[in-house]
């Protein structure tokens, strides 16, 4: 703790809204994580939709679909139902996929702009740091003689260092995270969009 306070104090007023970034980033990458591995994004009755579907069994696909509360069954039991009443037609339900579809993109990337924002911010403020730092480093030699001035070179130098270095550790695991969320949603998206449009075509 005391090492953490140390470089804290080493790096100056740069550190703390780089703190807050780093710990802001990180709140989003475990939420993230958490949502990816623990979503209801992808209906784990599909493999088992399409044996119903290939029997030409509607009724006991709904049946299926009921109880699997994920938004991809959800949907699809609701389009079952009514094109077995004959209220809608295959064209209309891909129509009605298109966008349900659409609607998961925003679920899917929540908070990934604030990962990005880390990202792209974190550095420039290291750079503050890194400017502040230089400044003290040319106004120890404006200031005082050249013997008195070498602590507080030191120092400049350390805290420009250490700014610059924790700007770049802030954003690097923010922006990896970044392009990892985005891609991972983006396989998401692609698999139930093709299992969905898979499983329209098997209806008749």
């Amino acid at each position: 703790m005391e090492g953490f306070i140390e470089l804290l104090q080493k790096g100056g007023l740069a550190m703390y809204p780089l703190l807050f970034l780093s710990l802001l980033s990180w709140a989003i990458i475990v939420e993230r994580l958490l949502s990816f591995l623990t979503s209801k994004y992808k209906s784990k009755a599909l493999k088992d939709l399409k044996l119903f579907l290939a029997k030409e069994d509607i009724e006991g696909a709904i049946k299926l679909l009921s109880v699997d509360n994920s938004h991809v069954s959800l949907v699809l039991k609701d389009l079952l139902e009514r094109h077995k009443e004959g209220r809608i037609t295959k064209e209309e339900m891909i129509k009605v996929l298109d966008f349900e579809i659409s609607l998961l993109v925003p679920r899917l990337e929540k908070n990934l702009a604030l990962l990005s924002t880390v990202a792209s911010v974190a550095p420039l403020i290291g750079l503050f740091g890194t400017i502040t730092g230089l400044i003290k480093v040319f106004s120890a030699f404006a200031l005082t003689d050249p013997e008195r001035a070498i602590p507080l070179l030191s120092k400049g130098i350390s805290e420009a260092l250490v700014a610059a270095a924790t700007g770049l550790a802030v954003a690097i695991p923010a922006l990896l995270a970044y392009w990892l969320f985005k891609i991972w949603g983006n396989n998401i998206l692609d698999k139930i969009e093709e299992e969905l449009f898979e499983i329209i075509r098997m209806i008749r």
